[in-house]
């Protein structure tokens, strides 16, 4: 769901920002009408993010076909300046494709880039990090413990774990003599 939304998104501010061209999703047929806009599949890598997150990294070469490469070009800096004007935040849309309100419902893209790829041809390039929750079993936590076969349990009660700096001083202290004072001591 959640990638649905956020390319679903991408798609509906483009377009609106490109002032509606022609989209395709799929393959782009050889009598495809211009100005278009085509969405194909993004790359995806992954990596590991938190303890309990990964990211997934998008890349997404999203391609406008026009006429003139001046006017594929236009229509791709359209895209870029709002994107830009909206601090590189794209408003999530809902499934019957409407804005969801509130500021926590944007999807934010890295700093996104143009180019010209052929006559009539223009790439936006957009790129994202989404992060995801592992799926994981919730642990039952322990209540009560017993420890069995000790002649001495209070010992379970405080334990004092030395660092390796007090044991350092510990063993320098324990061989070093007292120092000695001629006349009286200080």
């Amino acid at each position: 769901m959640l990638l649905e939304q956020e390319i679903a998104s991408i798609m509906a501010f483009a377009l609106k920002y490109a002032d509606n061209p022609r989209p395709y999703y799929y393959d782009v047929p050889e009598s495809f009408q211009y100005p278009a806009m085509y969405f194909p599949q993004p790359e995806i890598s992954t990596g590991g993010e938190t303890f309990r997150t990964y990211a997934m990294r998008y890349a997404w070469y999203i391609k406008i076909f026009c006429d003139t490469t001046e006017n594929a070009y236009e229509l791709a800096w359209k895209v870029l300046t709002a994107l830009k004007r909206q601090r590189n935040l794209v408003p999530l849309i809902d499934e019957d494709g409407k804005y969801i309100a509130g500021c926590g419902n944007k999807l934010r893209l890295d700093d996104p880039s143009i180019k010209t790829i052929d006559t009539g041809a223009a790439q936006i390039t957009l790129t994202w990090t989404s992060r995801r929750p592992y799926a994981y079993d919730e642990a039952e936590k322990m209540t009560e413990w017993e420890v069995s076969g000790s002649t001495h349990p209070d010992i379970y009660n405080t334990v004092r774990i030395e660092t390796a700096y007090d044991a350092a001083v510990q063993i320098v202290t324990a061989n070093y003599p007292e120092p000695e004072y001629a006349g009286e001591a200080p």
